[in-house]
Formats: structure tokens, sequence, C-alpha cells
């Protein structure tokens, strides 16, 4: 390309000296003039074309120091403590059957707790609308009238928020039990083995462990706000007044007490419904976080393993290859520079 520019550059010499001889003829003046106008382009085109050089050669500059981390990582991995890692392998599979087992038995009791809480809120609502006790005896109304409708529609609405929040309550009460678990994870024995590694790993696996650790703090301390499906607390409530509105406008003259239960039923269905999806995630994202951490330490030990086999034969031969490259990459750029500065 060096070559290609000087005669480019004698070219328009030579075409300034004609132009400066005024013994030559006008045409072949004009001549001159047009060559080094069409020239010029040429030019200019090889000297961009050694400025997009020159920074792809630093990208290639980056990728040897890259290279030169990594080889400088080696050792480290190399006498990293091969024991912590494994009883940390040890105490994260503990960790996931506690967590399998947790998660069963959370689920389980918060099903029943919600469902005891809504059983003996609407079986209060129903003693109160449609049984009444005269004489010590016991009567059951079928049906409400218009006016009765009416309360029992507000207070109906009431308890359905109130049950909404007793979901909430339960759900962080439960959840908390998985979170703790994840919770006793050893971060510094994971921050100690990153560190081992070459900065851009290191960058890439602390974004993980950052990412995975938001995501844990936020879903298991706030298990309404990220529901399954993209579902808000706000839709949550409205999904569980949808039976109670659907019971008040069945009948413009009053409600049954059939219509009644099965709007119960449904609220019922629909809060178990929710716990369960909830459970499934959260309960799948602690399992996946602690099967990645162990899939990390994993990938630690066998590069340990290959990097302790490594000779000193090897580590010279590879050390030599990135001064080889980084020294034909000189040469490349002290070419382009002076491309560049003529």
């Amino acid at each position: 390309m060096n070559e290609y520019l000087k005669v480019f550059q004698a070219l328009t010499q030579f075409s300034d000296r004609l132009l400066a001889d005024e013994h030559q003829s006008l045409e072949i003046k004009q001549s001159a003039t047009q060559l080094s106008v069409d020239v010029e382009p040429c030019i200019q085109e090889i000297k961009q074309s050694a400025l997009r050089l020159k920074g792809f050669l630093q990208v290639c500059f980056k990728d040897l120091s890259q290279a030169e981390d990594v080889w400088n990582s080696k050792p480290r991995i190399a006498r990293a403590s091969t024991v912590e890692v494994w009883e940390q392998i040890g105490q994260l599979s503990g960790c996931d059957v506690r967590i399998r087992s947790l998660g069963k038995q959370a689920q389980y009791d918060a099903v029943v707790k919600v469902r005891k809480s809504w059983s003996d809120k609407s079986t209060k609502l129903k003693n109160q609308w449609f049984l009444w006790d005269k004489n010590h005896q016991v009567f059951q109304r079928d049906t409400l009238g218009f006016y009765e409708k009416e309360h029992l529609h507000k207070e109906l609405r009431n308890e359905v928020d109130y049950q909404a929040d007793r979901v909430v309550l339960i759900m962080e009460n439960e959840l908390h039990l998985i979170f703790k678990e994840l919770e006793s994870i050893d971060i510094e024995t994971i921050e100690f083995c990153i560190e081992c590694f070459d900065l851009k790993s290191q960058s890439r696996f602390r974004e993980r462990v950052q990412s995975i650790g938001g995501e844990i703090v936020s879903k298991f301390t706030e298990p309404l706000k990220y529901l399954p499906d993209s579902t808000s607390v706000k839709t949550f409530k409205e999904t569980l007044k949808a039976p109670v509105e659907t019971l008040v406008h069945k009948s413009k003259m009053g409600i049954s007490l059939v219509d009644f239960e099965e709007s119960c039923k449904v609220i019922g269905s629909i809060m178990d419904s929710l716990i369960l999806a909830i459970f499934e995630e959260r309960l799948k994202l602690a399992i996946q976080t602690v099967e990645k951490a162990i899939k990390f330490y994993n990938n630690f030990l066998e590069k340990q393993a290959r990097y302790q086999q490594e000779t000193p034969q090897q580590r010279a031969a590879e050390k030599d290859w990135i001064e080889y490259q980084r020294q034909q990459l000189r040469e490349i750029q002290q070419y382009i520079e002076a491309l560049i500065s003529h």
C-alpha cells in the first residue's frame, strides 16, 4: 500500500513540475491538471484505508492483551484450593435438597393457610346474610333481596381486598424460608474464585451474580410485585373481584345462596392458581440459582485440572506466541503510521 501511495504522490509531483514549465503546451497542462485532480482521491482513499486499518489493529492489540490476561490467570486458578471448592459444591448440593423440600412444604402450607382464611371469611358472610337464628332455631335463606344485595356486595368486595393482602403476607412468610437458604450460599468463596480469572471473565461473572442476586431479592421479598404472566397486584385484586361483580350483575333483584357459594369457590380457585404459579416460578429460580453456582464451580475445577497439567514448556510456548504476534502487529502499526503521516 505504501508503494502505491508513493506512485500516486510521484504522479502529482510530476504533474506539478509540468505545470510549472512554461514551455509546455496548454493541452498537456490541462491533462496534467485533470490527472492531479483524479489522483488526489486515490491518495485520500489510501490514507483513509490506513486510518480504518489502524482502528482494526487496535482491536487486534486488545485481543492479544486479553490472551495475555488469560495466560496470567492460569497460575491463580491452578493454585486455588480444590478442597474448598469441593466443600462448596457439597454445601450447595445440600442446599438444593433443602430448597426442594422446603418449597413443596411452603407451597402446601401457603395454600392451606389461604384456603382456611378465605373459608372463614366466606362462611362468616354466608352465616351473616343467608342464615338467621329465631328462637334458637337456624333458618336458611335461599335468596337475598335487592336492598340486602347491595350491602353484601360492599362487604364482599372489602373482604376480597383484605384477602388479597392476606395472600401477600402468607406468601412472604412462606417464601422467606427458601430465601434464607439462598442467603446461606457462600458468596465470598464464589468471589474468590472469580478473582482468579482474567478481567473480562471477572466482569462477566460478577454481572451474572449481581443480576441473579437482584432478581432473587425482588421476587422473594415482594412476591406479588413480579407475578407470572406479567400479572400485577392491581390486576390480581381485580381478578379476585371479577366473580364478585359477576355475582352482583347476575340478577338485578337479588343474590341466591347457590350463586354466592359458587362465586366464593371461584375466588378460592383463583388464589390457589396464583399461589401455585408463584411457588413454581420462585422454586424454579431458586433451584436454577443453586445449579448455576454448582456449574460455575465444576467449570472452575475443570479449568484448574487442565492448567495444573500444563508444563513450563507449554507456558513458555504460549507466552512466545503472544509476544511474536504482538511484534508482528507493531510492525504493521509502524507501517500504517508511516502511511498516515505522508
